[in-house]
């Protein structure tokens, strides 16, 4: 009978842990896979084979699109639009109410809750209704109550269109209530717009820009003002005169220009703007009357005097 050897099983044993050791090492040894290389292995092998790659719908959508009205757009473009559309609604449902609010003012049963309502509108959504019925408002006491309204509601739109109303409006009084609700506001909120009219062509306009500054008090306005004391207008001097004919023609700024027939003929005239001097008076205290180097002179002085702030230095 032959007997087994004792050292044969641990042989055996020794040589089953050397290989483990082997295979385990190495396993260790290779290179670790990228996560976005497996992630797309394990795509891969998530679909069936020969399944179709990722539709455009499925690609947009993980990027954060979603089509909406023919279009792929984020959910922040979409809520913008809807609001957009949603203000755009309330605007137009304003038009309707503001004529019905009028009708009750012209009732002497209920002209006073009426005037309250019109008078007590916030919402910002009226803006445009509310400009176009001082527009078109015949009666200056109803006026009065829309230009209330927009300045209670006090968006930027709300006041552009009481800054129009101060220098545009035919009525004079209805300028100056526009000034007065401006005042209340804030005046500096419409110095931008009112210094702007000073640069503009139309003399007529530019005057009342200055008169809604002299009214508001605005002493930053002091050196435009100071440049639109005298202004030079382009004018068109035409009588309908035949060809050859010579004619004295007026513009429509009140300045003189020669025309000698055939057409109109373009010329340029030099203002004094007796708003502008007005208003220079009223902010400044000031009178140098058309004295253009006083006036700059004074400015330089007064700018000179101006107490420096040494912190902007820091």
């Amino acid at each position: 009978m032959i007997r087994s050897s004792p050292i044969l099983p641990a042989l055996l044993a020794a040589a089953f842990l050397i290989a483990a050791a082997v295979r385990a090492r190495s396993a260790d040894d290779r290179p670790a896979e990228r996560e976005g290389e497996r992630g797309e292995d394990d795509a891969r092998a998530d679909r069936s084979p020969g399944a179709a790659p990722p539709s455009q719908q499925m690609l947009m959508t993980a990027r954060g699109f979603f089509r909406y009205r023919g279009a792929w757009r984020t959910s922040q473009e979409i809520e913008l639009i809807e609001r957009s559309e949603r203000a755009t609604v309330s605007q137009k449902q304003w038009g309707p109410r503001l004529e019905k609010l009028r009708r009750r003012l012209d009732d002497p049963a209920t002209s006073a809750t009426a005037t309250e309502e019109l008078r007590e509108i916030v919402d910002p959504a009226a803006v445009p209704s509310l400009g176009g019925a001082v527009a078109r408002e015949p009666v200056p006491q109803v006026r009065a109550f829309l230009l209330e309204a927009l300045a209670r509601i006090g968006t930027p739109d709300a006041i552009a269109i009481i800054v129009q109303v101060a220098i545009d409006h035919t009525d004079p009084d209805t300028r100056l209530t526009a000034v007065e609700r401006l005042q209340a506001i804030g005046p500096r909120i419409a110095e931008p717009a009112l210094v702007a009219a000073l640069a503009g062509p139309d003399n007529a306009r530019l005057n009342r820009a200055a008169e809604a500054l002299g009214a508001l008090g605005l002493v930053g306005a002091a050196a435009p003002l100071v440049d639109a004391l005298e202004t030079e207008h382009v004018v068109i001097a035409s009588d309908g005169r035949q060809t050859g004919q010579t004619s004295v023609a007026f513009g429509s700024s009140g300045g003189d220009g020669l025309s000698l027939g055939g057409g109109p003929k373009k010329g340029k005239v030099r203002l004094r703007n007796e708003a502008v001097l007005a208003a220079l008076v009223q902010i400044t205290g000031q009178d140098f009357q058309w004295n253009l180097p006083a006036w700059r002179q004074w400015l330089a002085s007064r700018d000179l005097a101006a107490p420096v702030d040494l912190r902007r230095s820091r």
